[in-house]
């Protein structure tokens, strides 16, 4: 693959289906209008006195430091952004910005829209829901288009960043998070999370892995910085401004004059529950994310932009997590809109460029004096800190908590398939890569662990089937360590030679698979699957099956399969079939029409028979199958179970649209899917039901 097949764009995924159809609501077109007319009326403070004037000189002066004159003026505070904040705004709109504010929100917009995109990616059908509550916050359009401030363009940055480190594209991950550090620096609280997210997710644990993104975001933001590395004025300025100092002003005295600093303290804590989970998935990620700014915010008096960092995140997941209310994130924006009213420098009244006033609400009640002003805004304070503090605590509860008891995102969900010789496995396991991708499932196969190579004397005396022909117990021991997240040395047997090839390693990951002849033979090994399966197609099927699989694929006679199929018999009862009533599923494919000549090679219309445990409740799924006409689904209950009789046809377009009702949260492993089309991709969408109803309640 080349640069170019690399770099290759497009508006449409893999689907058809265009990617941005957000973009075509009225909703964000009625936002846009509206961020744009605002962005010509009203401007705060910060911006028309400090950010234009440092952009206008920037370029007025011909590129010369504008940290020098500013500080050297005594305006100390003008710009406390790196300079690629500088260069971005400058050079996508701000050098026009001494006409009117709306120039340099132009970028601003660019970066709003980014996140938008970024956000509908990640949340997928719900769009109408971002669109609300991210898009037209009054919040963020208050902080961006109203107050001015700049905190929207770092945001974009990091999510761009996320995405990408979503996508296992480190290094350009690494590139986007060094120019996020280029505009704002407090953008370092994060990268303690992204080495956590790629080692924990990096299943060989290779340091190389962590070494290299991290040289690759240094090296970034070291050239950024570069032309105003030996300038006084740009350290002072930007690293040593007096926003950056409050970190230290939450602590208190221990003992003589030693401080214990809280900020500090409770990001560590945050660290800590971080490195608890042997994976870290998107949605823990961006939450431990949201926490880390939510830090600054409960602890020092906050800034209105700094309201950017945090409310993205938390609709985020309010939108992720359907029994989350949005009536947290309401109140907490209606506790800043009264907070930011209230105290003495609000720019309510005075950031309309066409009729600027003096009026605040502070200086009414101070003038007034029915209510002394600071006790109100101290009131107000407190509402704000006290609403910031429950949305924590409320996701804490619903994210972290809950996500501490989630199988398959982050702890490896454990898939044991069994069945006699033949009877189609490895086309189920093949279903499930389909469904979960490669890069989500480690599979590991039982003959793996025959005792003997082909041609040993030992099978003269014993078959495959039996347990005595099996390290049946040494695949306990691996199937322990790749469930506790750990690898495994483990040699493949080659059917193609009889032979075993030299051990390797394998690693867990979120999806595991085992298929093989005795998943379910010894209790100990059977107790390790989060989720059993059993093949048993009708009995002449099965032998259609495995003498055209033979004759085809190992090159043996019809006669030679046959005598070998009565050799095994006896054991095939007694070991391999015998193992069925232990598992959760239990699939039994049968031909429709009778199989006039077995072993020809025929392809078989085929009908399917499913018996599953009672304990899974099946009723949502099969509701949403009834409107599907091709396809006939017959449901029924046993004393200790429930069985399902499938028949007909249906489409993989059919079977995309029945899962997307159901897939939930769990789409970051269930993207970019191989769908197909009849009884295989029925047994996709049942798979995957079962599954996540598994992992979900924990059974």
């Amino acid at each position: 693959m080349g640069i170019s097949d690399k770099l290759h764009f497009s508006l449409k995924d893999k689907k058809g289906v265009f990617k941005f159809e957000i973009l075509k609501s009225k909703i964000f077109w009625f936002g846009l209008f509206l961020k744009v007319i605002l962005s010509f009326l009203f401007a705060g403070f910060y911006l028309r006195e400090a950010f234009i004037p440092f952009i206008t000189y920037f370029f007025e002066s011909g590129f010369n430091n504008p940290y020098e004159f500013f500080y050297n003026s005594g305006a100390t505070d003008t710009f406390p952004y790196p300079p690629f904040m500088l260069y971005y705004l400058g050079f996508f709109g701000g050098f026009a910005s001494y006409l009117s504010p709306f120039f340099v929100r132009l970028p601003l917009l660019f970066a709003d829209i980014s996140i938008l995109l970024i956000l509908g990616r990640l949340v997928k059908t719900k769009s109408s829901k971002l669109l609300k509550y991210y898009w037209l916050s009054p919040v963020l359009v208050y902080i961006t288009y109203v107050h001015g401030q700049l905190d929207v363009v770092p945001i974009a940055f990091l999510l761009a960043s996320s995405y990408l480190l979503f996508k296992k594209k480190n290094i350009l991950s690494a590139v986007v998070l060094g120019l996020g550090i280029a505009v704002k620096t407090n953008l370092i609280l994060v990268i303690p999370f992204y080495i956590l997210y790629i080692w924990k997710n990096n299943n060989e644990k290779k340091l190389a892995k962590l070494i290299v993104p991290a040289l690759v975001t240094f090296i970034v933001v070291l050239v950024l910085n570069l032309p105003y590395l030996n300038s006084e004025a740009f350290f002072k300025m930007v690293y040593s401004n007096s926003e950056q100092s409050k970190v230290w002003n939450a602590g208190f005295t221990m003992i003589g004059n030693l401080n214990y600093y809280i900020i500090p303290a409770v990001y560590l804590i945050l660290l800590a529950t971080a490195t608890r989970f042997k994976r870290i998935s998107k949605d823990l990620f961006l939450i431990f994310i949201g926490f880390s700014f939510s830090v600054l915010l409960i602890f020092i008096p906050p800034q209105p932009g700094w309201y950017f960092w945090v409310l993205p995140f938390f609709v985020y997941f309010a939108i992720r997590e359907n029994k989350f209310s949005f009536l947290p994130i309401l109140i907490l924006q209606l506790a800043f809109l009264i907070y930011f009213a209230l105290i003495p420098d609000s720019d309510y009244f005075s950031a309309y460029l066409f009729g600027e006033s003096d009026f605040t609400l502070y200086s009414f009640l101070e003038e007034n004096q029915w209510f002394p002003p600071d006790g109100v805004a101290g009131l107000a304070l407190t509402f704000l800190q006290t609403c910031l503090m429950l949305n924590v605590y409320w996701i804490y509860k619903w994210g972290i908590k809950k996500n501490l008891e989630k199988k398959i995102k982050n702890r490896p969900f454990l898939i044991g398939i069994g069945g006699d010789s033949g009877v189609g496995k490895s086309t189920l396991t093949e279903l499930l890569t389909n469904l979960f991708g490669q890069k989500n499932m480690t599979i590991i196969r039982g003959d793996d662990m025959h005792r003997w190579e082909r041609g040993h004397d030992k099978w003269d005396e014993i078959t495959h089937l039996s347990p005595k022909a099996n390290h049946l117990h040494e695949d306990i021991r691996h199937l322990k360590a790749l469930k506790d997240g750990k690898k495994i040395l483990r040699r493949y047997y080659d059917h193609g030679s009889g032979k075993f090839t030299e051990p390797a390693n394998i690693y867990p990951n979120k999806i595991t698979v085992f298929e093989g002849l005795h998943p379910f033979y010894i209790s100990a090994k059977r107790n390790l699957f989060d989720l059993k399966i059993f093949v048993e197609p009708e009995e002449n099927l099965r032998l259609h099956w495995k003498i055209s699989r033979d004759i085809k694929k190992r090159n043996y006679t019809k006669e030679k399969v046959l005598h070998q199929l009565k050799l095994r018999e006896e054991d095939s009862n007694k070991y391999i079939r015998s193992q069925a009533p232990f598992s959760d599923i239990k699939i039994a494919y049968y031909s429709v029409a009778e199989i006039k000549e077995i072993g020809n090679g025929d392809e078989m219309e085929l009908a399917l028979r499913i018996e599953l445990e009672n304990i899974i409740d099946i009723n949502d799924f099969l509701d949403r199958f009834k409107k599907i006409a091709s396809l006939q689904v017959v449901h029924d209950y046993g004393v200790s179970n429930q069985v399902l009789n499938v028949k007909g046809t249906v489409s993989a377009i059919e079977i995309k649209e029945t899962m997307e009702g159901f897939i939930g949260d769990y789409d970051e492993f269930i993207e970019d899917v191989v769908f197909e089309s009849n009884l295989n991709g029925f047994l996709q969408s049942f798979f995957t039901y079962c599954i996540i109803y598994k992992a979900k309640n924990n059974f």
